[in-house]
């Protein structure tokens, strides 16, 4: 994109009243000079569009993956040419990634750092946060296993999911996962003070 746009300003910058007489009180006694000057300023290109630094490449990446996942997004979308050239008449030095980068490193440098992020928060938690487990199965029939945890606050947490349909889930398998789950915790310095589960019956009777 190439914005040839001169902006010619004329404004007026100076006006001074000359007093010929400072007792003076005549209409004729004044003289008011209006200095109009004219600037030419050349094409804004370089002002609106620039060259992304290091950090700006990395937190753009960072918007389009969660671009991505808000809107519910095919991963292949940054592959439509529609999309490029969205993207280049915004800025020719946006460079959308191609779908493999987006869906890998991309996307797992966002992880780590909302995995940093989460465990910061959970740490500096002043009561301790709260452990919770619901299971639920997706669109390819696998049954998972969701935790999230929720600070002294109220404020939710993705912690992890993990599928358990092989495993013949009863009351015993409930207790070592969370018994797991708390260790893993306590090894980050993450203090649980309470434990919420769904009414199945494993959980109930591991409760």
């Amino acid at each position: 994109m190439s914005i040839n746009i001169k902006f010619n300003f004329f404004f007026t910058v100076l006006q001074t009243i000359d007093t010929a007489s400072a007792s003076s009180s005549l209409p004729d006694s004044s003289t008011k000079k209006v200095i109009i000057r004219s600037t030419s300023y050349g094409p804004l290109d370089n002002y609106i569009v620039r060259s992304l630094s290091k950090e700006d490449k990395k937190r753009f990446y960072t918007l389009l993956i969660r671009l991505t996942v808000s809107c519910g997004w095919a991963l292949h979308w940054v592959n439509n040419p529609e999309a490029k050239e969205l993207f280049e008449f915004l800025n020719p030095f946006l460079k959308l990634p191609d779908r493999k980068t987006l869906g890998g490193e991309i996307l797992q440098n966002a992880v780590s750092e909302g995995d940093n992020a989460m465990e910061i928060a959970l740490k500096e938690d002043p009561i301790g946060v709260t452990l919770t487990f619901d299971g639920w199965t997706n669109v390819k029939n696998e049954y998972l296993l969701g935790v999230v945890i929720m600070t002294s606050e109220g404020r939710p947490y993705v912690w992890k999911a993990v599928d358990i349909g092989s495993e013949r889930e009863t009351h015993l398998e409930v207790i070592e996962k969370t018994k797991a789950m708390i260790t893993e915790l306590e090894i980050k310095n993450i203090n649980v003070c309470a434990i919420v589960t769904d009414s199945a019956n494993a959980y109930a009777a591991a409760r």
